[in-house]
């Protein structure tokens, strides 16, 4: 076998192992992408659940300041609360 036909088979394997590894890598970093945009969606659904809890906490909020104000009814499991203001002495 010539000095042509090594270099060429070597040549041959490195690329062919080139190639390999390289689509090995670009496997694992596919991988890698997809996990971490997995986490990246669930914790935006975590914040978008967080974000709908607390404007329900908001809205019952200001509907008890408003029935507060104005001195109507308040109904919390069967029970019901009037507002009354305090004058400080």
């Amino acid at each position: 076998m010539s000095t042509f036909h090594s270099v060429a088979i070597t040549a041959l394997l490195c690329s062919l192992l080139w190639i390999g590894s390289t689509a090995v890598i670009i496997d694992e970093y596919i991988k890698v992408v997809q996990i971490k945009e997995f986490q990246i969606s669930q914790k935006d659904n975590e914040l978008r659940r967080s974000r709908i809890k607390i404007n329900n906490h908001e809205q019952v909020l200001r509907d008890l300041v408003w029935r507060c104000q104005f001195k109507e009814d308040i109904i919390i499991m069967k029970k019901t609360y009037v507002c009354y203001k305090i004058d400080k002495v």
